[in-house]
């Protein structure tokens, strides 16, 4: 269904239907968000109980208990941003790779939680997924029309093996959260709401531009269908764009270089950019000459994202899903144009049309559920031991 036709539909509805649909959003993806949430952290912390992975791995904060599980890796960069600042005392190389969305909305939450900054960044996290979940239901059930197919949505949300994150102290779930509500705002043509949203998630990640790029697409086939392509709530769509430039602009006002970000994201990953047609040969020879299990687990699992991403956009296209595809596959480009493709895997989470997409296809061969289900909890639970015991995933 096109994003016109959506909107048609939307504005045929009664109130009274609509606030029965977010009831049904509330219940129904809340539910089977904080059940396999409850699983999952049962899971990691009776693991790394009985496998002491805390003497083996100690956390490098210490103050969660079993819950420090969930704080590893790039978790350690939103705390020294939190505690000192981009140019504080005790920084590393590479803070200002990190937008401030997420450790703001951290600091934020510090002082409600007696100074606890770890907790605080898992509450920013675990809120954030539930309200994504609930926001997945509600764009999937406007998208198909059936609440099972908006309950398929969330459980595919629910079991992705890379789900770790959605619990861990990173921005994934606060930038789900913001994209879903912009993308929502933008199907009921609260173009106003969908700009400041889409701005607020380019101030969580940068992938935030393509969600503006997805909004604006939307924007001119609603209008196209109407009569009118510009109005005054166009503006709204800029909104993005000025948030990553004011992002840009303080570091350059700090560091008098406007490449402040490309250069931390290289002196903290060696991070370069290379078309598609040399950088995937260089994943492939990295993937067979991996130094570590883990390694290897991660490499092979970017080659495997660009695959889906590349098969994701192709469906979208083929169904007429223009803003959609053009979201997906400025996302696969830019995972498939950096050297090294690293945490692709875990950015593929944010690729919220692929959820509803898949609800879709399930709606009509149900079997795909438990199938899926089967195949992708295994993985889950792998990787999300995986990064308890601190080894590298994505």
């Amino acid at each position: 269904m096109s994003t016109s036709q959506l909107a048609a539909r939307v504005r045929a509805g009664s109130p009274a239907r609509d606030a029965a649909g977010w009831r049904d959003a509330v219940r129904d993806g809340l539910g089977i968000w904080l059940l396999s949430r409850f699983a999952l952290t049962l899971v990691v912390v009776l693991a790394s109980w009985l496998l002491r992975f805390y003497r083996t791995y100690p956390a490098r904060y210490p103050g969660l208990g079993p819950f420090d599980r969930f704080v590893q890796w790039d978790s350690f960069h939103y705390l020294r941003i939190v505690r000192t600042g981009y140019f504080g005392e005790g920084r590393s190389c590479c803070e200002q790779a990190f937008f401030p969305g997420y450790p703001l909305s951290v600091r934020a939450l510090v002082p409600l939680v007696a100074g606890n900054d770890q907790l605080a960044g898992l509450l920013v996290t675990w809120v954030a997924a539930a309200v994504a979940a609930v926001l997945l239901w509600r764009v999937a059930y406007d998208a198909t029309g059936s609440r099972w197919s908006a309950r398929a949505a969330v459980g595919f949300l629910a079991v992705a093996p890379y789900g770790v994150f959605l619990s861990a102290m990173y921005s994934e779930a606060l930038f789900l959260a913001l994209a879903l509500g912009a993308w929502w705002a933008g199907t009921r043509q609260h173009w106003w709401l969908a700009g400041v949203l889409a701005g607020l998630a380019c101030l969580v990640r940068v992938n935030g531009l393509f969600l503006a790029v997805m909004l604006a697409l939307a924007y001119l086939g609603a209008r196209r269908t109407r009569g009118r392509l510009l109005r005054l709530d166009a503006l709204a769509l800029l909104l993005p764009w000025a948030a990553v430039l004011g992002y840009f602009t303080w570091l350059h006002a700090r560091t008098g270089s406007w490449s402040s970000w490309s250069h931390a994201e290289d002196l903290g990953w060696h991070r370069t950019t290379e078309p598609p047609w040399r950088a995937l040969p260089l994943a492939w020879k990295a993937a067979v000459h991996a130094p570590a299990p883990d390694v290897t687990v991660a490499y092979w699992a970017e080659l495997v994202t660009a695959a889906f991403g590349l098969a994701l956009t192709v469906a979208l296209l083929v169904r007429r899903r223009w803003p959609e595809a053009a979201y997906i596959g400025l996302n696969l480009l830019a995972a498939t144009s950096s050297v090294p493709m690293a945490s692709s895997p875990r950015y593929a989470l944010l690729w919220f049309p692929g959820y509803v997409l898949a609800a879709q296809v399930a709606l009509r061969w149900r079997w795909l559920v438990p199938v899926a289900a089967a195949l992708c909890v295994p993985f889950l639970v792998a990787l999300s031991l995986a990064f308890a015991a601190h080894l590298w995933v994505a």
